[in-house]
């Protein structure tokens, strides 16, 4: 299946979940770590039952399927990862209870939250049923494909007005320039990539560096990263415009679907900073709005002479 008709059906696949629903994130969250792992994502959109199946990449065998309900995932221990580990089904058993047997012996549980997801893969990690390399935990460049320049924008503010509650640590090498401060790169993205995706992207999931995405990216989108002790400035306008044209966009979209949740959303996610809230109250006697007054076309014949005004505005 190709590219673009594997995320069609991949999405027709997650159109079951209740939008909004913690299950849809855990469901996109357990799709990129599959991706990492390199399984193949094998969509099954035919039938009653919506599901993605994980296939090895060098066979034709699915050792793993999630199955889309409005709240929930229903994951499958499919019969190649039993036969290849015999000790699953019961290791299984053992840490989330007994199953109703169905017709291919298959173990099923639900999954309901990015917690149970990560619980999940630890447990499978530990059985041996997936893989476990740190490079198994890596995204795939596909993964990202959503970030905006207002995303970046949002993880750099954030970051410049002092939050600390991330995973990521102080950068070795290099440094991101924004509006005066020097921030660690990998955090901007981190942050900015969690937004956009609507799950955590942790530090172990992307690379950082020269020649990577993640410094790819966030130069495309007017960002300075140099060295510790590279002196450096950062023209602004580069990445006012990128974000503002990536904001445009996604005010349209929110506009044109009439999406009022996610306006609400973007809204909490909204970022002033206090001297910017300063102009903003200096110019509270400014006139926000005109008013038209418009003349009639009975008015225009009463009117003598030509070359007169015959409409006006006034300020509201």
């Amino acid at each position: 299946m190709g590219g673009a008709n594997m995320n069609d059906s991949i999405q027709v696949v997650r159109k079951v979940f209740a939008s909004g629903s913690p299950a849809l994130s855990a469901f996109d969250y357990l799709l990129a770590h599959a991706g990492a792992a390199a399984f193949t994502l094998v969509p099954r959109t035919s039938g009653a039952v919506l599901a993605v199946e994980f296939q090895w990449a060098d066979q034709r065998r699915n050792p793993f399927a999630a199955q889309a309900h409005v709240h929930h995932i229903n994951f499958y221990l499919r019969n190649p990862i039993l036969t290849a580990h015999p000790h699953l089904f019961d290791a299984a058993t053992k840490k989330y209870g007994e199953v109703k047997s169905n017709s291919l012996d298959e173990y099923r549980l639900h999954l309901r939250s990015l917690n149970e997801v990560d619980a999940l893969l630890q447990f499978l990690r530990e059985q041996g049923a997936w893989p476990s390399h740190r490079h198994d935990r890596r995204f795939l460049a596909a993964t990202f494909a959503p970030l905006t320049g207002a995303h970046f924008l949002r993880a750099a503010q954030r970051l410049a007005s002092g939050f600390v509650d991330h995973p990521f640590d102080p950068s070795n090498k290099y440094d991101l320039l924004f509006d005066g401060y020097r921030l660690a790169p990998k955090a901007v993205f981190g942050l900015a990539a969690s937004e956009a995706l609507g799950f955590p992207v942790r530090p172990e999931n992307f690379s950082g560096g020269d020649d990577t995405l993640s410094f790819r990216l966030l130069r495309e989108h007017g960002y300075r990263i140099v060295g510790k002790d590279e002196p450096g400035s950062l023209d602004p306008a580069l990445v006012v415009a990128d974000a503002v044209r990536s904001l445009a966009h996604d005010l349209l979209m929110l506009e044109a679907h009439g999406d009022y949740a996610g306006a609400k959303k973007m809204l909490e996610m909204a970022v002033l900073r206090p001297q910017y809230q300063k102009a903003l109250d200096r110019l509270s006697a400014v006139p926000v709005d005109i008013r038209p007054i418009f003349v009639t076309a009975e008015q225009l014949a009463r009117s003598p002479g030509t070359g007169k005004k015959t409409s006006s505005t006034t300020k509201k």
